[in-house]
């Protein structure tokens, strides 16, 4: 049976695609090789724990609720959010361990305690954003971008000239604070959305812009409640699911994509094909492979751990003194940092029904490259896994004798989920259109009745992009 549009991929791209498809009227099939809708951000249950080992840091609440509010329904119905305060509590070695207000005014006094200087610029750094993100709302959150003439519109403009940067990411960062905590927290940010240190705009702060100035937030029951939340809206509005579904070979009559051949040999058939799988791994399908340099990935590990954590917070960040080396091993080298920058996502301190009682949900994510031809993550994994537990035992941190561990590599990133060479972000900036300054646009540029969604398209990564990418396709159709 033909049906008129089909999703590749669940994850939470692809159901906000089915979703606004069903609602402009269409028959949608989504395809999902996995047995449980999500993606990355889809929970896990082992030993008594439940795990989010996907992305964790969640902002722009309104985004998802805008979803429930386009199908009539109340997101509360579905889904509930916690505001944290403080956002994140911060480890630099040497220093006492500082919290990261939750509201804007107390990170201001924050940062100013820290020095004058770095109190004023960040305080004028907020007021520039302040300009910029309402353009950000009316152009990049809104369609999008894949005429160049776009780019000549008055809004696309000032927002451009509003984002540029004195110098490069780096020394704008340098520019603006002389604290070595602040430094290190900003140079993180590229790497969240694919870019680099040496890039020359300012995309990578609209991040901690959003956590900072809107929330930083915690679905209640977990981060899965994100995409279960929009899987039970997409089956309440009759999109037909397909689990442990895999799709081998898509076929190309007369510039249009006709069908898609199932592992098991099955051929589904459709007018319009919304891949929410990564647009490079999806080309490479179509038959033309990319040889291009990938994005970059994450480092995770998971423990289940027989004792409590009183120190942490629901985000930690532990930074060691040589961070410089370790941003330019991952930066400029491409290689796993030496000391790396490890993230901890500790879900208990907020969440105590996400593990037994007694126990902590321990997870460290450390931003590292994807597949490069230089690097062998098959004999990385080990050396990687024992780096990441070598900076946190410099905090105090013990991982010994876990209930359980769970290790992500972009291995895991490139055989479960699809991810170009593992990447969470297909090609690295330098191969994106327009001069890098935006992801590929959702329409394929030759196959007519083929659209994308997902991280390494517009508007971008992160769970709020995607959701947004999913109507930008659906409204592609």
């Amino acid at each position: 049976m033909r049906k008129a549009v089909v999703v590749l991929g669940a994850g939470v791209g692809g159901l906000s695609a089915a979703i606004h498809a069903r609602l402009k009227g269409h028959d949608v099939l989504v395809l999902e090789q996995r047995e449980v809708p999500g993606g990355k951000a889809a929970s896990i249950s082992t030993h008594g724990f439940r795990l989010d080992p996907g992305p964790s840091i969640i902002i722009l609440p309104e985004v998802y609720e805008a979803v429930f509010k386009a199908a009539g329904r109340k997101m509360s119905d579905y889904l509930q959010f916690v505001r944290l305060d403080p956002i994140t509590r911060v480890f630099f070695e040497g220093q006492e361990a500082i919290d990261l207000p939750g509201d804007r005014q107390g990170c201001e006094r924050l940062v100013s305690s820290f020095g004058a200087k770095d109190g004023e610029n960040f305080k004028a750094m907020f007021e520039r954003f302040d300009k910029i993100v309402p353009l950000v709302h009316e152009t990049i959150f809104d369609h999008p971008i894949d005429q160049w003439w776009q780019f000549a519109s008055p809004k696309f403009i000032k927002m451009g000239l509003g984002m540029s940067l004195q110098g490069n990411y780096r020394q704008q960062i340098d520019k603006w604070f002389e604290s070595p905590l602040f430094r290190a927290f900003f140079y993180g940010f590229p790497s969240y959305s694919g870019q680099s240190l040496d890039g020359t705009g300012a995309g990578a702060l609209f991040i901690p812009y959003f956590m900072i100035a809107g929330g930083v937030f915690y679905p209640v029951g977990g981060v899965g409640q994100i995409p279960s939340a929009l899987y039970k809206l997409a089956t309440e509005l009759g999109v037909e699911f397909r689990f442990n579904t895999k799709v081998t070979r898509l076929n190309v009559t007369n510039g249009q994509v006709k069908s898609a051949t199932l592992e098991s040999g099955e051929q589904v058939e459709f007018q319009t094909l919304i891949s929410n799988l990564d647009r490079t791994t999806v080309q490479g399908m179509l038959g033309t492979p990319s040889s291009n340099a990938p994005s970059f990935s994450y480092f995770t590990l998971h423990y289940g751990l027989p004792r409590t954590f009183p120190d942490l917070k629901h985000h930690s960040l532990f930074i060691p003194k040589n961070y410089v080396q370790s941003f330019e091993d991952l930066y400029d080298a491409r290689n796993f940092p030496g000391e790396p920058i490890v993230y901890v996502n500790e879900t208990t301190e907020l969440d105590p029904e996400g593990a037994p009682p007694g126990t902590s949900n321990f997870f460290a994510v450390v931003t590292c490259p994807a597949e490069e031809q230089h690097l062998d993550w098959k004999t990385l994994q080990s050396k990687a896994k024992g780096q990441t537990r070598s900076v946190l035992k410099k905090f105090g941190i013990d991982l010994s004798e876990p209930i359980f561990e769970r290790v992500q590599t972009p291995m895991t990133f490139r055989e479960r989920d699809g991810n170009y060479r593992g990447s969470l972000y297909g090609e690295d900036e330098k191969h994106r259109p327009f001069k890098g300054m935006l992801p590929h646009p959702n329409r394929d540029p030759k196959i007519k009745n083929l659209i994308y969604c997902g991280g390494s398209v517009q508007p971008g990564a992160g769970l709020p992009m995607v959701t947004l990418g999913g109507k930008f396709a659906a409204n592609l159709i």
